[in-house]
Parts: C-alpha cells; sequence; structure tokens
C-alpha cells in the first residue's frame, strides 16, 4: 500500500523536484560569502515548509474523505481543476518564456539570496515553498492520491516523509555537494544557475503539462468509480 501510495505520488514529487526557483535559491546561497551555514539554513527551511505544507494539505484531504478510507465525491472535482489549473500555468508558462539567447536576469528579490545569512536564508527557505502557489497546487494534487487509499496514520506519515524527501532531493544533492567539493563547485553551480534561469519556464511547461493531464485523467476516472 505504501508503495502504491508513492508510486500515485511520482508525478508530483518530480514536478516539485524540478521547480527551478528553489533549486536556483540554493545556487545563489552556495555562492554568497555565508554559504558553509546558509546553505543548511536554506534546506532546513525548505524541509520544514514543505513539510507543513503537506500535512495542511493532508489533513485538508482527510477532512474531505469518509475515514480516509472511502474517497469522497469531492476528490475526482478537486484533482480535474488542479489539472486544468495546471495546464493553464504550463500554457502561461509557454507563452511568457524568454526569448533568444540573451541570459535572463535574475529577479531582484531572488537575487538577494546570494547575501543572506543563515537565518535569513532559513526564512527564505521556507518562503520558496509556502509562498509559492505552484508548490502548494502540486503538493495538494499529488496528496489527493491519499483520498482513495485506506492508510493507516503511520503510513500516511511514513508517505508524507518520504514524499518531503524525494520532492527536496536536488536542493538535498547540491548541499551535499558544496560540502564536498568546496569552492571547486563554483563554477558549476554558476552555470547551473544560468541554464536554470534561461530555461525554467520551458521546464516549468513540460512538467505541468504533463502532469495537469495526468491529474484531470484521475479525477476524470474517479467520477466513474
Amino acid at each position: 500500500m505504501l508503495a502504491q501510495a508513492i508510486g500515485d505520488m511520482l508525478p508530483v514529487i518530480l514536478a516539485i523536484a524540478l521547480t527551478p526557483l528553489q533549486i536556483i535559491g540554493m545556487v545563489l546561497v552556495l555562492g554568497g560569502p555565508n554559504a558553509r551555514a546558509a546553505g543548511p539554513a536554506l534546506l532546513a527551511g525548505w524541509l520544514v515548509a514543505l513539510a507543513a505544507v503537506t500535512a495542511v494539505a493532508i489533513i485538508l484531504i482527510e477532512m474531505a474523505s469518509e475515514g480516509g478510507r472511502t474517497a469522497s465525491p469531492f476528490i475526482p472535482w478537486l484533482q480535474m481543476a488542479l489539472g486544468l489549473l495546471l495546464f493553464w500555468a504550463a500554457l502561461r508558462l509557454w507563452t511568457t518564456r524568454p526569448r533568444g539567447d540573451e541570459e535572463p536576469p535574475t529577479p531582484k528579490w531572488l537575487a538577494s539570496f546570494g547575501e543572506a545569512a543563515p537565518a535569513r536564508a532559513f526564512m527564505l527557505g521556507g518562503m520558496l515553498s509556502v509562498a509559492n502557489p505552484k508548490i502548494i497546487a502540486l503538493v495538494l494534487a499529488g496528496m489527493t492520491s491519499l483520498g482513495y487509499l485506506p492508510l493507516t496514520s503511520g503510513q500516511i506519515a511514513t508517505v508524507a516523509v518520504i514524499f518531503v524527501l524525494l520532492a527536496s532531493a536536488p536542493v538535498i544533492a547540491l548541499a551535499i555537494a558544496h560540502a564536498a567539493g568546496g569552492d571547486g563547485m563554483a563554477a558549476r553551480l554558476q552555470s547551473l544557475k544560468t541554464f536554470l534561469l534561461r530555461n525554467n519556464n520551458v521546464i516549468l511547461m513540460v512538467v505541468f503539462a504533463i502532469l495537469g493531464v495526468s491529474v484531470f485523467g484521475k479525477g476524470l476516472a474517479g467520477l466513474g468509480e
């Protein structure tokens, strides 16, 4: 049952993991003067906030389900609405994508990450999750799968922990790589930042379009159950 729950959530996990903003934020922090302390602080803030968003989403889905055993008729409609929302976001990202080979400028609010002290980095890491409507929508879309599965509280907690860790894998990997590679990682991090800024819209557009179709399809199938 746990494997099925994680399997159902894999598209959402991949979508969150590939969302560029938190990766760019980590790259900027790791390229700053406080990297050694601020990098782990940003990671901690991101993990705590994503866990909180996940917990709230689980509570909402459990409230919409009948004791967590039978999916409420509301769940399929929610999935369809989220699928349409994700597909609309994909279309908007495509129409607003950067043109040409010129490197897009780093947004001012994001550029400030490079100078962040550990306490501020922790706060910024949290904001990348709780203040990002895309992340919130993705987490909610992922947790709708729980409405169809008879999981115990312990199993749900285990799924939530695995979900958060897998969705955070790129950020965790960057923090570990920097700790192991030190200053030698600077050039690679800069190249990664440039790539993500240039391709942010295209990456998200592809992920959201595929996920939107998947979530909408699950909701449509759920109406017939």
